[in-house]
């Protein structure tokens, strides 16, 4: 099946294009090989793909096959079937197999259509597929709609909102194999998909999909094999390949199988909080790492928290350089302009290199058009300051424009110079900030309450005290978590440290701890 892009949604759903990527075929025949699945075929099971694009994985059976020392016409391609939105696509299997293998190929077992919608649900003692890679957020709008209600129906999501907050972010490739787990999977089949790893190895949105259970069925990971630096789709999402059987109940822990340094390296893989958290990967033998940790204690107000979000208009609100001679206003610039804007407005906002600094020097800037209660200005405070009006509204087009559901309330009620991610914490005393995104060490360290934590490049737990912030730190610097974000195996990723991962190691009280 494609992956990751999207050309444009027409009224034609059928020249939808998940994506442009196809399973290149010895990728194919690996998963063939490795789970037994030529085997299976060849004693009559039927195979079935429901996102097939262009029928690569289909065919990896049959060219299996060949290479074995079967004829044609010793294989049973009458038993393979395959589903498939995109008309040209399609067409394009349709072409290339009937040149190829001619009348052995049955036209009915190949269906034109979103396996969301099928005609028919048929069952199939065997999945084979690599369904679409793509973030429910980032759909086209008018396909976003037509398939919210399946998010509802094959238990991804519990209710509306929570496609419109972390959810946002839920990968479509879980509903597809949800679905034909619950609907197209004979009881007691298998499956074994190409898969995005942040369905196993990340927190929030993708949570759900780890319940291992789908409408009263459960299935179980038998195996899964984490390609890490081979490069098979040329794309920087980490994947993998699953084998699921369905109408097993999840045991742990899952066999886990990472290509190093040219080989396929054992380790196994479970949860060490609970059943439904993302999976640290361990050596063979190795004890869960957390079975010795304390939780750290910390006030609800220190929850952490990701940096603030500009929604895509960092060029309005993010700078480069800074002039502040004056006492009521600053001159900032970046690559696209210069402009004096009040002075009470601009924070600093922290960059890579402040993080081995012993005293942070401010490398960037952030326009937060706030009140001290983190709310938006309202209109009339903005035009009482003509040096931020008349930069506000000379982007105001840009500003009005940002997509995405939470920024777009903001806007809705007229407030659209607000950002995403601003709340009373950001401008907490102190704050202990870590690099979140795309690191492999987890060193978190203390700034002042104006310094502002960059969206999710960065996360932070606002605090009252210095205390109390190198006392988190001190905390947060056990070797233990080190060890357990390692675990995951997300080192280099957007998904390193996100908010989420450190939440699980606190315990959140209404009070402040007693600090030592």
């Amino acid at each position: 099946m494609v992956i990751m892009s999207f050309s444009t949604l027409s009224d034609n759903t059928s020249l939808l294009k998940i994506g442009n990527f196809f399973t290149p075929t010895k990728w194919g025949e690996f998963a063939v090989e490795e789970f037994g699945l030529f085997e299976k075929w060849i004693a009559g099971q039927t195979v079935f793909d429901p996102t097939m694009g262009e029928g690569y994985l289909l065919e990896s059976l049959i060219s299996y096959g060949l290479k074995r020392g079967y004829d044609l016409q010793q294989l049973p391609i009458h038993n393979l079937f395959g589903a498939e939105l995109n008309e040209s696509y399609f067409n394009n299997f349709l072409v290339r197999v009937k040149n190829r293998y001619g009348s052995l190929i049955q036209r009915e077992n190949y269906q034109n259509e979103d396996i969301f919608f099928q005609k028919e649900e048929r069952k199939f003692d065997i999945l084979l597929g690599n369904p679409p890679w793509k973030n429910f957020v980032d759909l086209p709008e008018g396909y976003k709609q037509t398939i919210k209600p399946k998010f509802f129906e094959y238990d991804l999501v519990a209710n509306p909102k929570d496609l419109l907050l972390g959810f946002s972010r839920i990968d479509i490739a879980s509903l597809v194999i949800r679905k034909t787990i619950a609907k197209n999977l004979r009881k007691g089949g298998k499956a074994t998909f190409f898969i995005p790893l942040s369905l196993l190895l990340n927190d929030g949105a993708n949570r759900s999909f780890r319940s291992y259970k789908v409408n009263g069925n459960n299935y179980r990971i038998d195996l899964i094999f984490d390609f890490n630096t081979l490069d098979i789709f040329h794309v920087a999402t980490r994947y993998g390949l699953v084998h699921i059987s369905r109408d097993e109940k999840q045991e742990f822990p899952i066999r886990y199988k990472r290509w190093e340094d040219g080989s396929w390296k054992s380790y196994y893989a479970k949860p060490l909080l609970s059943k439904e958290d993302p999976l640290s990967v361990l050596e063979e033998g190795e004890n869960n790492i957390l079975e010795e940790f304390q939780p750290i204690i910390v006030p609800k107000s220190s929850t952490p928290r990701q940096g603030i979000n500009t929604c895509g208009a960092n060029h309005v609100f993010f700078f480069t350089d800074a002039n502040f001679s004056n006492e009521k206003y600053v001159v900032v610039g970046n690559r696209k302009r210069k402009v004096q804007l009040p002075r009470e407005f601009i924070y600093p906002l922290v960059t890579s290199t402040n993080f081995f600094e012993d005293r942070p020097l401010p490398k960037k800037w952030v326009l937060l058009p706030y009140n001290s209660n983190a709310q938006p200005l309202e209109l009339s405070q903005i035009k009482m300051r003509p040096l931020l009006w008349n930069y506000l509204q000379s982007n105001k087009e840009i500003l009005y424009n940002r997509k995405g559901t939470l920024i777009n309330r903001w806007i809705h009620r007229g407030y659209w110079w607000a950002l995403f991610g601003v709340g009373e914490y950001c401008f907490a005393p102190y704050k202990v900030i870590w690099q979140a995104y795309g690191k492999n060490d987890f060193s978190p360290k203390l700034f002042s309450g104006e310094w502002q934590a960059n969206q999710s490049l960065q996360a932070f737990m606002p605090v009252k005290t210095r205390n109390e912030g190198h006392q988190f730190i001190r905390q947060l610097g056990h070797q233990i978590v080190k060890n357990y974000l390692l675990s995951l195996k997300m080192e280099g990723t957007m998904n390193w440290a996100q908010p989420g991962r450190i939440k699980k190691l606190l315990k959140l009280e209404e009070t402040t701890p007693t600090l030592l």
